[in-house]
């Protein structure tokens, strides 16, 4: 019996539930809790991006309690030539037991950060729950799934692993043909831990030769109705209660001039700031301020400037706060961001009680323009500043909207888990559906993005509008102070080039900051 639903289909394997796609698990449950988010395997380049691939010869045998699948897999290079092929096989028995193995062979030479297996698990009802490991040498260990963001790998060398979800059973899964860890991807904005394969230890990119070859199993076993597992979670911390925040949108980067039908659009939307970008030095910097300045203006905003400083920390400020004082600007924050480390260094963090002398009405954030990990990773003493900031967006390691959404729900723990390490109100200077930098490019060169790989073609559609919805939702039960959301005009904007308003902008019309 073949059940489908969209791309989905539903398949069962004793009391496991999930949804199959694209030669992937997805959703596992047991009883109605989330068990594992996602089995699938992938092939990451040595600038951890993923290759794409193609699924074909595809044999689905769905049965009322057990199913078996198989398919061939081909990674692709950007020229669309395979470069990988795999023989997969995924067999669910009637007890529950879950096989999912893969062969692999190089087609080429290849150069990769990654070759196998990912196992993501859920955060909720998982977050602060107790975990048993079987370790590669075959000693045994108990541990936590980390209640707060961890900024290393919680688990190391495994095995096997067995875990339970909060008020519900106990479930084992076996790895087999490589060495295995587990990352908290809370801390790159996905809603999952991730269980992967090879170890960070190891040197990468790794060579695999034409010719080599890969085989890997996973093993789910069936559940256990009562866990002994011999760990007590600790005591969870609750979250204070949540409060309204700010909300504003970001200066346009396709074009410099917003159209008077876009300004009178804009100004309905009850927003809270404008956030623009400045970068010291630049002959253009003061230029691009004006014209920054005069748009903000017409929207009746203030300014939140994001000022990424160059080497001469000092006097790139000197330079921007007296262009600041002779013209009296609006400004309500500024960040403060280096050119050259992944967050705001102390040296700079420590001017702010002269800087705040300088322009007294003006908030100053210190953090990161990247992701909450650099925050997390890249500790420093945050006592002079207004508040801590980091950015978001939901696409470093999936991109189908199936993903997108469930990631919106990591933007929470980050908050509480940011506010936790700095005891200073939050802000998210930046949330974008595909990200702006990649700050782990092997090549500085491949630092910044270009413009056509920022673009997404679903952020003028209706999807975007339920990915808006899902991201307030999670916002709205955490203590974040500030938000700034998309940006004004064109494809990476809430309105196009022409003035034509999308479906995000309608979703700002009616759900401003509370």
């Amino acid at each position: 019996m073949l059940i489908q639903n969209k791309l989905f289909m539903v398949i069962k394997a004793g009391s496991y539930e999930f949804l199959y796609e694209q030669g992937s698990i997805r959703q596992l449950k047991h009883q109605g809790k989330e068990v594992v988010r996602m089995i699938y395997f992938a092939l990451r380049d040595h600038n951890w991006g993923t290759f794409d691939k193609v699924i074909s010869g595809e044999v689905v045998q769905n049965e009322e309690s057990n199913f078996r699948i198989n398919y061939k897999c081909n990674h692709v290079d950007e020229a669309s030539r395979p470069i990988f092929e795999w023989e997969v096989a995924i067999d669910g028995a009637e007890d529950g037991t879950i096989i999912f193995e893969i062969s692999g062979k190089a087609l080429t030479d290849v150069w990769s950060n990654r070759a196998g297996f990912c196992v993501l698990h859920p955060i909720k009802g998982m977050a602060n729950q107790p975990v048993s490991l079987l370790h590669e040498d075959g000693s045994s260990s108990t541990s936590i799934f980390p209640k707060y963001i961890s900024p290393e790998d919680p688990f190391l060398l495994i095995r096997s692993m067995k875990w339970q979800v909060e008020g519900g059973a106990a479930y084992q899964i076996d790895f087999e043909g490589d060495t295995f860890e587990t990352e908290d991807q809370r801390n790159w904005g996905d809603a999952s831990f991730k269980t992967f394969c090879t170890p960070l230890s190891k040197p990468f990119p790794a060579l695999h030769k034409k010719g080599n070859t890969v085989f890997q199993r996973i093993t789910l076993h069936p559940p256990v109705d009562n866990p002994s597992l011999d760990m007590k979670p600790e005591e969870a911390v609750l979250s204070s209660q949540a409060t309204g925040f700010q909300l504003g949108i970001g200066a346009s980067v396709e074009t410099t001039e917003l159209t008077k039908e876009a300004i009178l659009q804009l100004k309905k939307l009850h927003l809270t700031h404008y956030r623009i970008d400045l970068e010291l030095p630049s002959a253009t910097w003061i230029t691009e301020f004006s014209t920054h300045c005069e748009n903000a203006f017409h929207l009746g905003l203030p300014l939140e400037v994001a000022l990424t400083l160059g080497e001469d920390e000092e006097k790139n400020l000197e330079e921007f706060i007296l262009v600041c004082q002779q013209n009296r600007l609006n400004i309500s924050s500024i960040l403060l961001f280096s050119k050259h480390k992944v967050t705001t260094p102390q040296r700079v963090i420590n001017l702010i009680p002269n800087l705040k002398n300088q322009l007294p009405n003006v908030k100053f954030g210190v953090g990161t323009n990247y992701n909450f990990t650099e925050l997390n990773r890249n500790r420093f003493e945050a006592r002079d500043a207004d508040f801590v900031t980091f950015s978001y967006h939901p696409q470093v390691h999936a991109f189908d909207n199936l993903t997108i959404l469930e990631n919106t729900e990591t933007l929470h723990y980050q908050v509480e888990s940011a506010e936790y390490l700095y005891n200073k109100p939050v802000h998210i200077n930046f949330i974008s559906l595909r990200a702006r930098a990649n700050p782990y490019a092997s090549s500085p060169a491949d630092v910044q993005i270009p413009l056509s790989k920022q673009i997404d073609s679903r952020q003028s559609t209706e999807f975007a509008k339920d990915w808006l919805s899902e991201i307030f939702r999670n916002l709205s039960v955490s203590k974040v102070a500030s938000v700034t959301l998309l940006r004004t005009v064109g494809e990476l904007g809430i309105i196009s080039l022409t003035g034509k308003p999308y479906p995000t902008f309608e979703f700002f019309s009616k759900n401003h900051h509370r």
